[in-house]
């Protein structure tokens, strides 16, 4: 297992940003938060592992990332969430080289051209 600890990751201008631990809630989904000028403002990240329980052949690992939307007139005004939801199924029976596998791809697609023009400039593919 690994500890809640800050996680410092780059944003689109390769400035880094430090999240901070919050908490781990009842459903185990641990929560990072970056400081803002505004509540509204905090940038976060999330964590959360279920394993197969009664019935399920699969483990779940979801991650998601919330930027905030500031209104340009008035910066402490919320206007909405941009987001990204990424989550593993991984099935009992999947090897460590399988979870190497999907992890390796699932990284390898979010940087590739395609992905980075679809979600910057808002570009589907022909």
């Amino acid at each position: 297992m690994t500890a809640l600890a800050a996680i410092t990751l780059d944003d689109g201008a390769s400035a880094p940003v430090v999240f901070s631990p919050s908490a781990i809630d009842s459903n185990g989904v641990a929560r990072l938060f970056s400081t803002a000028d505004t509540f509204d403002a905090r940038r976060s990240i999330s964590n959360s592992v279920r394993l197969p329980s009664k019935g399920s052949q699969v483990a779940r690992v979801t991650l998601k990332v919330i930027v905030p939307v500031m209104d340009e007139d008035v910066p402490s005004l919320k206007v909405g969430d941009t987001l990204c939801n990424i989550e593993f199924v991984i099935p009992k029976r999947a090897t460590a080289q399988d979870r190497d596998d999907i992890l390796a791809f699932a990284a390898n697609l979010l940087a590739d051209a395609s992905t980075v023009a679809s979600v910057t400039n808002l570009e589907s593919v022909y």
